[in-house]
């Protein structure tokens, strides 16, 4: 059997298939409108990384409770040539329908949408550091509240006091000043400061955090202390007024005025007076003259002892 032909046609074969295999295959272009990294850069010492998902056009980071994030700073990467359209801004952990659209150098644009996934604490429990006798005083603070919070970020807690009696509500809401410390294994809610014209009684108290609420099992007894004021220096004409301020406390049933220079009492007309707040009047006849601390004064409040202080009072002629 002569083979020589069918090998000839072998070879031809496979010449040919080398031939074929060294043909360059151009792959389709890729879009140059893509997102390609997205991260949270406002941590110390460490970064998350949102995941990309490049066929539903999302991007979605999980933040940890243990970071204590109101907001995040992105910092974000596309691809070469392109621009995010939007200016890229600190966003709120709570915000909804943020979107990115990246433009391309030649004009085709993608939208991402971003969802921010809040890792939250399982649970929340709350109650009193001190409990017995609980009680405040406008306008102090509550007293201090120890929860699982597992975070230092207060401006995520929303504190409620709810008058048992009235039903009257006082809300703190997000974003008001109070103050996250770790304490052993708690952590300690302070700076509920109570409004000044809060009304006296028995409030329970509801506190909510990242999507819990927890409500504490005694109430606070909100009372009213001894009205107390500073007296500093005062400058009035005869006939003009002088007024004070409520100092860690408040003004309540005001009923009477006075000071005493060279012997003599003269009554100072109250001209109005809120919780925080008095304004007197000084008698048309009141003595021109300087009196550096030889004013006493004295202060009547329905209920509660004179108030008697000293300061420096200068009188001028009309």
């Amino acid at each position: 059997m002569n083979l020589k032909p069918l090998q000839f046609f072998i070879a031809i074969l496979l010449a040919v298939s080398i031939a074929s295999c060294k043909k360059t295959i151009e792959l389709p272009a890729q879009p140059q409108n893509k997102i390609t990294e997205y991260k949270v850069v406002n941590l110390t010492d460490t970064v998350i990384y949102g995941a990309i998902d490049q066929v539903e056009k999302s991007i979605t980071v999980y933040v940890p409770f243990y970071y204590s994030l109101a907001v995040i700073d992105p910092q974000i990467s596309v691809s070469d040539g392109a621009a995010i359209v939007e200016k890229v801004v600190p966003v709120s952990v709570d915000a909804q329908n943020v979107t990115y659209t990246v433009k391309a150098k030649d004009g085709s644009t993608n939208t991402y949408k971003l969802k921010i996934i809040q890792q939250n604490i399982p649970s929340l429990t709350v109650r009193w550091a001190f409990n017995q006798n609980v009680e405040a005083s406008p306008p102090l603070a509550l007293p201090p509240i120890l929860g699982s919070f597992e975070s230092r970020n207060g401006a995520e807690v929303q504190v409620d006091l709810t008058n048992q009696k009235t039903g009257k509500t006082v809300t703190y809401p997000k974003g008001s000043p109070l103050t996250l410390m770790p304490s052993d294994n708690d952590y300690v809610l302070n700076n509920i400061l109570l409004p000044s014209d809060i009304d006296t009684g028995y409030y329970k108290v509801k506190v909510t955090f990242q999507g819990h609420s927890a409500q504490i099992t005694e109430p606070v007894h909100v009372v009213y202390q001894q009205p107390n004021l500073l007296i500093p220096v005062r400058e009035a004409k005869q006939g003009g007024t002088i007024s004070f301020t409520a100092f860690n406390s408040v003004f309540v049933g005001l009923k009477s005025a006075s000071v005493k220079v060279n012997g003599v009492i003269y009554s100072l007309a109250i001209q109005s007076s809120t919780f925080t707040d008095m304004t007197l009047k000084i008698p048309d006849n009141f003595p021109v003259g300087v009196y550096y601390y030889t004013a006493n004064y004295s202060f009547e409040f329905e209920g509660w002892p004179t108030v008697n202080r000293t300061g420096a009072l200068t009188v001028t002629a009309k």
